[in-house]
């Protein structure tokens, strides 16, 4: 017979209801667990459900208002409270789910319950735990009046082999069904027997599901696992034990060259370009190891060698090899970045400069040659951290520019980078280095190295330092010697200034004796004559080698006899070859023509024979001869029987000033300046000249070689040049000198010859006579007192009112500057005194100009 549902709910038969629920529509069990509920909230009962809490949201939207007379707890956090490593505590259960249902049977009423505990337990397939948890309940039953709900689904039991665990579920309950609306027959085992029977159904058809199932992903694995190994970008082939090539991929395939017919079915070896190579590694994998990264060389089918590298393991039956796989993968772009990276290596370390390379941002020493180690003073630094090696070099300029080329990847250099590095014993070294930072090419994610590159130039920089010291040592010393030829330069021109004064008065008072006649004091007029021509010689002498040192002089060249200029030089030098009674033998080559400066050349002849007079005893023997030495040469000669000169002598002869011993009479005069001139002036025609002497006593030689065409033909000589002019007649000539003598010296000179003269020696009162005389002629002193003859001239020429006058300055300076400034100044000539008197007297009646 059928119980009645509501019966069977309350547990009216004398025992509280303890039923299971399997189902597969969630929605339609919920409805009954509502139902259920409901019951017991009709008659003034309670309800406690424990569940998930996604059904718990969907019972209290059916419950309603009911919903406040049911206790509601998370099945979840309920078995949290009790289970214990897995398993049931019973203790633990009485505390938080007996008190729960004692709390709600208090008084009789009727408490209806719904949990899910035992099947959130069979899903995690702990069906032994839920069955203690059923056990649990069970005794609950026993000490109060409720009944229980459970819901099961049917997938806790997925497999026949649960059966034996389904049917324990089952003998827990009092009763069990399934999709029947709790309409359940009297008999219990009758339905426990129905149930067993449609759960192994069930479990039957799930797990051939579950083999189909298995199926489909078994063979998509194989297609998919099929699909990978061929179309993978690695090599892949499979070797037979006897070295047959049983399967390959397309990838290996493609990177030799070969197609599956020409591969496939053939020996390995046949690849191998190394047999030694190929054998080791099938002898290896026979034993069972397995190979990483191994090299290996496979000839192509072009007949190319393709380096490799291999991974290969073996598989073995009952001990037995069966076949090898393998993964190919080019490695010719790694093999050539290692043979760079060794090369590299090999420059660094045989680089006859300190190299080294540094890795990552620490700039660990990687590599450091023999000679970088020497320059570090340090053995072993390879591996260290350049700062641990050297920590004196933090925050050095060395380490601002490792960082700077770390940083941005471009290279970093400096010329003469100072550092101080400590040897072992902790001294320091100023070292200079010619310093180079350049970053290696990296890819992403790669830590960038740099090469360093150090020339040590310490002995470059101090040599230059030295060099730089003595350039400026040189530079001062050469302003000291240029300021002192300066000051030099203006004491000669000074000096012959002040010499020259005095002589232009004695030179026109032996002039004005001369016209006049007086012969008393014959004798006397020939010594001062003499002296004042020396004095004369002195102080032109002076002025040229000044201007010869400063390269000042320019010639006046022109072709001539060479016996012209020579016969010059004896006429100048024989007053002081009469005066010691020395015997003077001439021998000119005939016809020789030679183009130069005459006047020059006679000046260098006369300053030989004069020194040959000077330093040769009274009575001697001087020999002047001229010759051509070839075609290009003519060759002077001035031989002496003199005092003769050492090798020490010989080779300091024609420096300036430079003198030979002395006796302290002075007999032999001179300022030691006329050799110096004469070198100078042979110089500046293109030629040498010589000193030769056997000894002391034995007499001297000076050899001139001239070319017969001097190189700076045309050059202009800076001295007067005397044009004609019309005949003489008598003149007004206006002198403006503050030496008194010299002027009215001067003056009588010029009146002798004719001319009206007027002296003046201060400027004012000259330039106030101008407009009363207009003179002809203004002869100018330059360096007079507070209007020097510059300015006098300027301001003479109004006063002329056109009237022509010559202006003519008379100074003690002859330098082509000089010359230059007078010309300037508006003056037609430029006399330097002493003044040629015969010159004075042709300027003033006419008959030349300068």
């Amino acid at each position: 017979m059928l119980i009645r549902s509501d019966d069977l709910l309350s547990g009216k038969h004398g025992r509280s209801g303890h039923f299971v629920r399997f189902y597969d529509d969630g929605d339609v069990m919920l409805d009954e667990v509502a139902t259920f509920l409901a019951q017991a909230v009709r008659t003034d009962g309670k309800g406690i459900v424990i569940a998930t809490q996604d059904h718990i949201d969907v019972l209290r939207r059916r419950l309603g208002p009911a919903a406040v007379r049911v206790s509601w707890m998370d099945a979840d956090a309920a078995l949290a409270q009790f289970m214990v490593d897995g398993w049931p505590d019973a203790a633990r259960f009485e505390a938080a789910i007996g008190t729960a249902v004692a709390a709600a049977c208090a008084g009789g009423a009727t408490v209806h319950a719904f949990g899910e505990m035992v099947a959130l337990l069979c899903a995690r397939g702990c069906h032994d735990a839920a069955l203690e948890l059923e056990a649990l309940w069970n005794k609950l039953a026993e000490q109060h009046v409720f009944s229980l709900f459970c819901a099961y689904p049917w997938d806790a039991f997925p497999t026949p082999d649960l059966a034996q665990a389904f049917r324990q579920v089952c003998a827990q309950h009092d009763h069990a069904c399934a999709d029947t609306a709790l309409v359940l027959p009297a008999e219990g085992d009758a339905d426990i027997g129905r149930l067993r029977l449609e759960q192994e159904v069930r479990a039957l058809r799930a797990d051939v599901a579950r083999r189909k199932d298995s199926e489909r992903a078994l063979r998509r694995s194989e297609r998919e696992l099929a699909d990978f190994v061929e179309n993978a970008v690695e090599g892949l082939h499979r070797v037979g034990a006897d070295g047959t090539i049983l399967w390959a991929n397309r990838a290996e395939l493609q990177m030799l060259g070969y197609g599956w017919e020409e591969y496939v079915g053939r020996n390995i070896t046949e690849f191998h370009a190394d047999r030694p190579a190929i054998d080791d590694i099938i002898t290896r994998l026979a034993r069972g190891e397995t190979l990483y990264d191994h090299p290996a060389r496979l000839r192509c089918k072009d007949g190319s060698i393709k380096h490799v590298l291999i991974h290969s393991n073996a598989s073995f039956e009952d001990g037995r090899l069966r076949y090898t796989r393998c993964f190919t993968r080019d490695a010719t772009e790694r093999r050539e970045r290692d043979i760079a990276l060794a090369q590299r290596d090999r420059m660094l370390l045989d680089a006859p400069v300190a190299a080294a390379l540094l890795m990552g941002p620490d700039f660990v020493v990687g590599l450091a040659n023999r000679c970088y180690r020497e320059l570090a003073g340090r053995d072993v630094i390879e591996g260290q951290p350049l700062l641990q090696a050297f920590p004196e070099l933090r925050g050095s300029e060395i380490h601002h520019l490792l960082d700077q080329a770390h940083g941005s990847g471009r290279a970093a250099r400096a010329e003469e980078l100072r550092v101080l590095l400590r040897d072992t014993a902790g001294r320091e070294h100023e070292r200079f280095l010619k310093f180079s930072v350049e970053p290696l090419a990296v890819e992403e994610g790669e830590e960038r190295g740099m090469i360093v590159v150090a020339v040590d130039v310490t002995e470059h920089v101090r040599t230059r330092q030295e060099i730089e010291h003595a350039h400026a040592e040189r530079a001062e010393l050469l302003a000291e010697l240029t300021a002192a030829s300066r000051a030099k330069d203006e004491f000669l021109a000074m000096l012959g200034h002040e010499l020259r004064n005095p002589l232009s008065p004695i030179v026109s008072a032996l002039e004005l004796i001369r016209m006049r006649g007086e012969t008393g004091s014959v004798r006397e007029r020939e010594v001062i004559e003499r002296q004042v021509q020396h004095l004369v010689r002195l102080v032109d002498d002076l002025l040229d080698v000044s201007r010869v040192t400063r390269g000042k002089v320019e010639l006046k060249c022109e072709r001539v006899e060479l016996a012209q200029p020579l016969g010059k030089a004896v006429e100048m030098a024989r007053p002081l070859l009469e005066q010691h009674r020395h015997r003077l033998d001439v021998e000119i080559e005939p016809g020789l023509a030679w183009e130069g400066d005459p006047m020059r050349l006679a000046q260098v002849v006369s300053n030989l024979l004069t020194n040959a007079a000077r330093y040769t005893p009274a009575g001697g023997h001087v020999v002047l001869r001229a010759r051509g030495e070839d075609d290009a040469r003519l060759r002077i000669d001035v031989r002496d029987t003199g005092i003769g000169m050492s090798p020490e002598l010989r080779a300091q002869v024609f420096e300036l000033f430079f003198q030979g011993k002395r006796d302290i009479d002075r007999a032999e005069g001179g300022l030691g300046i006329g050799l110096a001139l004469v070198k100078n002036i042979v110089e500046l025609h293109g030629g040498s000249v010589e000193a030769h002497s056997a000894g002391p006593g034995m007499g001297s030689e000076f050899v001139v070689l001239l070319l017969r065409r001097t190189p700076a033909a045309g050059a202009a000589l800076d001295v007067p040049r005397l044009l004609s002019a019309p005949a003489a007649e008598r003149r007004r000539v206006m002198l403006v000198d503050d030496n008194v003598d010299g002027a009215d010296t001067l003056a009588r000179l010029l009146a002798a010859h004719g001319h009206e003269v007027r002296v003046f020696h201060e400027p004012v009162a000259a330039l106030a006579a101008i407009p009363g005389f207009l003179p002809d002629l203004a002869v100018l002193d330059i360096g007079l007192p507070v209007l020097d003859g510059y300015e006098v001239a300027r301001r003479l020429r109004p006063l002329l009112d056109g009237h022509p006058c010559r202006l003519v300055a008379l100074t003690g300076y002859g330098l082509a500057a000089d010359r230059a400034r007078s010309a300037e100044a508006g003056f037609d000539a430029h006399l330097v005194k002493p003044v040629n008197p015969d010159l004075v007297v042709r300027l003033a009646g006419g008959r030349s100009t300068v």
